[in-house]
């Protein structure tokens, strides 16, 4: 289940997610009608702004691939391109293969190109990413073209897109060509509250999952979006990482999810947590869960944590309408095995008891919703343990690590 999640995750919103399905809201939109307004007119230039993690990138890829077959398009990105490399692998995607050596003789070949497109009434188009991260040298040469000119028209066409301070570029001395062809300008803006909701399913159901809400519900795309500002490049760092952490540690989920500061501290606890060489010799604890008298599944305790919900990040998924996304979590020691509900909507009970917190043994049924849960090879539990089980003290169960250090207490004294 856990690598499930994790390969899910890095499908919808790893590194490559991007290639897997381009979804489009309100500002995406309003950027790619105002990117083909500004070609459109006579400067035809556009500027595209925004944060990192705004979105630019997706937008002047998705912009190129929707332009007229006959015109040409070169798509790159500045980040750290000198001009000969800018140079080489523009007249590479306006299908030229560069015969000079020297920055001038490029230049030469990339001016004859594009002069020749435009007097057939076909300006290519440069897209032009991170211009505000370019070496200054490149910009100098990104100015060069943006001054060729036939006819009185302009030769290029140019998308380019950076932070904010591509604004304040445009605006210098050093890239007065652009700023005499007054650019259009676009700012982008984040994601709504139900965009975000929109963005996170639909890249869930594109990389495959039937049930993008059980992974992140509303509430949860409400949190990611405040974490994120609502950018798409953030908002999907966060979902990986939110993904990443609650497939490692199931509590995280719970933190995920929202818990209040009273479930935390209703789940935290000091105790060491059951070493695997510990139960090596020991038969693992089980899980036979039950509807309407008929056995439907078993569960076998692989770790140390086991989370039960609906959501599909739970461990035990039970499909019921009663059960909480997140609904209870079994904590499994080397002396017990403790059941935590996590504030969920309906509660359980414990062989007909309602109870928030408790420990296990064998043969217990827990009762969530319309289903049946029997535990089977639970720890076994002490006179000590059994106690606390009976005590009305049972909720606020005493740190077992106490436990433990009076029982030591204990065999010091009679050794001595």
């Amino acid at each position: 289940m856990q690598a499930e999640h994790l390969a899910l995750g890095e499908k919808a919103f790893g590194t490559e997610a991007d290639t897997l399905t381009t979804v489009k809201y309100r500002s995406h939109l309003d950027a790619l009608k105002a990117v083909e307004s500004a070609l459109q007119d006579a400067g035809g230039i556009s500027l595209l702004l925004g944060s990192d993690g705004a979105g630019k990138t997706t937008i002047l890829r998705k912009f190129s691939l929707h332009l007229s077959t006959d015109t040409d398009v070169v798509l790159l990105d500045g980040r750290e391109l000198d001009p000969q490399q800018f140079l080489v692998r523009t007249l590479q995607q306006l299908g030229s293969q560069p015969s000079g050596s020297s920055d001038e003789q490029l230049i030469r070949e990339v001016r004859q190109i594009v002069v020749e497109q435009a007097h057939s009434w076909r300006p290519p188009v440069i897209i032009v990413d991170n211009v505000d991260r370019m070496y200054p040298s490149t910009l100098g040469i990104l100015n060069i073209l943006a001054g060729v000119e036939i006819d009185t028209r302009f030769a290029v066409r140019f998308i380019l897109g950076g932070t904010r301070a591509l604004q304040n570029l445009i605006d210098s001395d050093g890239l007065k060509n652009f700023s005499k062809r007054d650019p259009g300008v676009f700012t982008m803006a984040p994601l709504s509250s139900k965009e975000t909701m929109i963005y996170l399913h639909a890249r869930l159901q594109a990389a495959g999952c039937d049930r993008a809400d059980t992974i992140f519900p509303f509430d949860v795309c409400d949190r990611l979006r405040e974490q994120s500002g609502g950018w798409p490049g953030m908002l999907n760092l966060f979902a990986l990482e939110a993904i990443k952490r609650s497939s490692g540690f199931p509590l995280s989920v719970v933190d995920t999810y929202g818990a209040t500061e009273k479930t935390r501290d209703a789940s935290a606890t000091n105790l060491p947590v059951l070493d695997v060489a510990e139960t090596s010799s020991r038969v693992p604890p089980s899980l036979t869960i039950s509807k309407n008298g008929k056995v439907i599944s078993e569960y076998v305790f692989t770790g140390n944590k086991v989370l039960l919900g609906r959501s599909d990040f739970a461990d035990v998924i039970i499909e019921d309408d009663f059960v909480s996304k997140v609904h209870a979590i079994f904590l499994l020691y080397s002396d017990a095995l403790v059941l935590l509900d996590l504030n969920s909507s309906n509660g359980l009970t414990v062989n007909s008891v309602v109870t928030r917190k408790t420990i296990l043994r064998d043969d217990d049924v827990i009762a969530i919703g319309n289903h049946r849960i029997k535990v089977q090879d639970a720890p076994p539990v002490t006179a000590d343990m059994e106690e606390m089980i009976r005590s009305p003290d049972t909720l606020r169960m005493k740190n077992l690590v106490d436990l433990r250090r009076q029982r030591a207490q204990r065999r010091l004294k009679s050794v001595r």
